[in-house]
């Protein structure tokens, strides 16, 4: 085994992923300590309302991002890389502001509905602050569709270095630190991320035919589907209308500490979106996924690893108001390590079947599952039942995705 992470290291694979592993740690330190002082700063009501804001911004991204990340992955490696740019910076930058004006006329409406109207300008605030995350995200896609992997990390944590600094700031020099100038300060460091990406890739804007802007919005619709449905923030909504802030601040302090996976797995993914989209024999896809497996492997184990280490966890990360959180912990770690196990899988079905569509079927029959799951264990059991339902819904669509992928790769060229 040591033999073979050796020899992958000085593969291309392996040397983007080295580059990528040490760009996400450095992240997910950077980030993952603004979600670490958050909640202590918040306590678990307030860290519950914060974490719903945060999660109906991302669904709005979700929305203006309509895919087109994904859409930058597949086709700037076989297209002329400018005029893929051009379509995609010109979609984002037209999403992004449409979404944010419909979504601060809707923000009233939006916050009646999750019973906290409370949380009317805190959304207003969020979904002006997306349009540098829409935007810094664009950059990100478009560096790493060009394999230049140590910048879209630069990009990357440029927003989180800014962040956890102010944050520091903010701390020395306030009395107290409240959820208004916590959303501000989250929402709106993407703007050095956007100023970051504006410099080291700048974008010569040129003119583009009709039929490559269709064949592009083609693929990435079935994808913005299924962006759009994972990431609705079922799990929250059903805790705050059915169980309260507080339950909901139990199941998101820990979900936020796991979603260092979320981190590795979106830049672990674009780095398998690149070499799939390359293939054009089921050989040379078979022979790629078989290399790249131990590295799934191993990162399922270290998740594994952190369940007897929940209780030291979440008392040293959140302090004893979270203990709750340990058997949310315990279980939400289960339903991540499918979510990284289904990372190969679902890079077969986009990018080297160019499936989108079966993506988005997937994704569909695993949210319905999800709210299925919600409404029966969240009135009962508060966050846990949440976490069972998300780690359920993992395994489902982990079982879906590697039926669809070794069905496709089973077949002779």
């Amino acid at each position: 085994m040591i033999v073979y992470f050796k020899n992958l290291i000085f593969t291309d694979t392996g040397n983007d992923t080295s580059i990528v592993i040490v760009g996400t740690l450095v992240n997910i330190i950077t980030g993952g300590l603004f979600f670490i002082i958050a909640p202590r700063l918040l306590g678990p009501a307030d860290f519950g309302i914060f974490s719903t804001v945060v999660g109906t911004a991302l669904l709005v991204m979700s929305f203006a991002n309509f895919g087109i990340d994904s859409g930058i992955l597949r086709f700037a490696s076989k297209e002329n890389f400018e005029e893929v740019l051009s379509i995609a910076f010109k979609s984002y930058l037209s999403l992004s502001i449409i979404s944010s004006i419909i979504g601060l006329i809707l923000a009233p409406e939006i916050a009646k509905f999750l019973n906290a109207p409370q949380i009317a300008n805190l959304l207003r605030i969020a979904l002006v602050g997306n349009i540098f995350l829409l935007l810094s995200n664009f950059y990100i896609a478009a560096l790493q569709a060009k394999r230049d992997f140590l910048k879209a990390s630069i990009v990357n944590g440029s927003s989180n270095i800014l962040r956890i600094l102010v944050l520091f700031l903010a701390m020395i020099s306030l009395k107290s630190l409240g959820i208004y100038t916590i959303t501000i300060i989250f929402f709106f460091s993407a703007f050095l991320a956007t100023i970051t990406g504006m410099v080291l890739l700048p974008i010569n804007i040129v003119k583009t035919p009709q039929k490559s802007i269709i064949s592009f919005h083609k693929f990435n619709f079935w994808i913005a589907m299924s962006l759009i449905f994972s990431s609705i923030p079922l799990e929250n909504y059903f805790l705050v209308k059915l169980a309260g802030p507080v339950a909901a601040g139990i199941y998101a302090a820990p979900f936020k500490l796991l979603t260092f996976a979320y981190q590795f797995g979106g830049n672990f993914s674009r780095v398998l979106a690149t070499r799939y989209s390359s293939f054009d024999t089921n050989s040379k896809a078979r022979e790629f996924s078989v290399k790249t497996l131990p590295l799934v492997v191993a990162f399922c184990v270290g998740l594994l690893i952190l369940i007897p280490l929940s209780k030291l966890i979440i008392n040293t990360f959140f302090g004893p108001e979270y203990l709750e959180a340990v058997q949310v912990f315990q279980i939400l770690s289960v339903g991540f390590l499918f979510f990284f196990a289904s990372l190969i899988p679902s890079a077969i079905i986009i990018y080297y079947m160019g499936a989108s569509k079966i993506a988005f079927i997937i994704t569909a029959l695993k949210y319905g599952l999800f709210i299925v799951l919600l409404l029966i264990l969240v009135p009962k059991y508060d966050a846990p039942g949440a976490a069972i339902s998300f780690s359920a819904t993992e395994f489902a669509a982990f079982l879906f995705m590697a039926y669809f992928a070794i069905a496709k790769l089973r077949r002779n060229d």
